[in-house]
């Protein structure tokens, strides 16, 4: 069982924006940009960072390659950028990449909400062009510690329907892991406790209907990740005998790992990206991304039901990175 570690919350700057640092008492350090909810960098261990965050406000700014991006209230793509709810067809802003991608949150200033021995940030998102319907998001990060010293980062992702409508909403988290020692992510392992992987076609959005659902055995298993390259999702995750799926990195020379953690409930869906063709650093990290929803669900007949979310109801996701060095 993790425990919460004791800790602290100070505010801090990053190159000149606002930001917060967790320190908890067991050495272990995360800060957070206010813009977008951010994660720049975790160190479980005093100058040994995991988390391949922005390096600068310019690269915060552009929310650049989505790193450690909080998508609201979609993530992935969204076929031809647009979407039909409610019998209207909405058409969404793309981005510099030429997609509608990843909701709206990553470019919002968040306000702080709590900063005691854990940080919440919050965005009341007032709606925008293409979704025209507002909610609040609330970001909480905390530090913890594992029975057996391991150390912990967690996060809950928690989306509330604020307007007097149904919206639809998905949520999910963009982390770049790197593990110590790896210029590239050559040398990793990689384990996905999944029974299901999606099918995408050439637009990046998974294909259509049933079409998209593909068996694999499980686990899925990569001993050498060498020049592979990953921008795939599971589904059909597997948890284990605490109700958690953990999916796994680690380096067999070093025996470093990192472990995702994500509840099946909220977080159905992981997605995999090796980083290929990132302007800074390709393939020197691996995202490791839990998702309420598939990328396009809003377009998807089986996700109709699931991303309707009433007035005042609240959606959220809970995850966790575990670094044992």
């Amino acid at each position: 069982m993790a425990a919460v570690a004791a800790a602290r919350v100070i505010r801090e700057t990053f190159d000149g924006m606002p930001a917060w640092r967790i320190e908890s008492e067991s050495g272990s350090t995360a800060l957070i940009a206010e813009r977008g909810a951010s994660v720049l960098s975790w160190e479980p261990k005093p100058g040994v960072n995991v988390i391949d965050g922005y390096v600068n406000a310019e690269e915060l700014r552009e929310a650049s390659w989505s790193r450690s991006l909080v998508a609201v209230p979609w993530p992935g793509r969204m076929k031809g950028n647009k979407y039909r709810f409610d019998g209207v067809t909405y058409e969404l802003p793309t981005t510099s990449r030429g997609s509608a991608l990843h909701g709206f949150v990553y470019d919002e200033d968040f306000e702080v909400e709590d900063a005691s021995s854990s940080l919440t940030l919050r965005c009341d998102f007032p709606g925008a062009q293409g979704y025209p319907w507002p909610f609040t998001v609330r970001v909480t990060y905390s530090l913890e510690v594992g029975a057996d010293s391991e150390e912990h980062l967690s996060v809950m992702i928690a989306a509330t329907n604020t307007g007097t409508t149904d919206i639809p909403l998905a949520i999910g988290w963009h982390p770049y892991v790197k593990l110590p020692d790896n210029a590239t992510i050559s040398n990793y392992a990689v384990t996905i406790p999944a029974r299901t992987k999606i099918l995408y076609g050439p637009d990046s959005v998974p294909l259509a209907g049933e079409a998209a659902y593909s068996g694999v055995n499980a686990p899925v298993t990569i001993n050498y990740l060498g020049a592979r390259a990953m921008d795939d999702s599971y589904r059909g995750l597997i948890p284990d005998e605490n109700g958690v799926v953990n999916t796994v990195v680690s380096d067999s020379a070093s025996n470093a790992t990192i472990r995702l953690s994500q509840e099946p409930a909220d977080a159905p869906v992981v997605h995999i990206y090796t980083g290929d063709g990132a302007p800074r650093d390709p393939r020197g990290s691996l995202a490791l991304e839990p998702l309420s929803h598939l990328p396009d669900a809003f377009n998807r007949a089986d996700s109709a039901a699931s991303i309707r979310l009433a007035p005042q109801e609240t959606r959220q996701l809970t995850a966790t990175i575990t670094c044992i060095l």
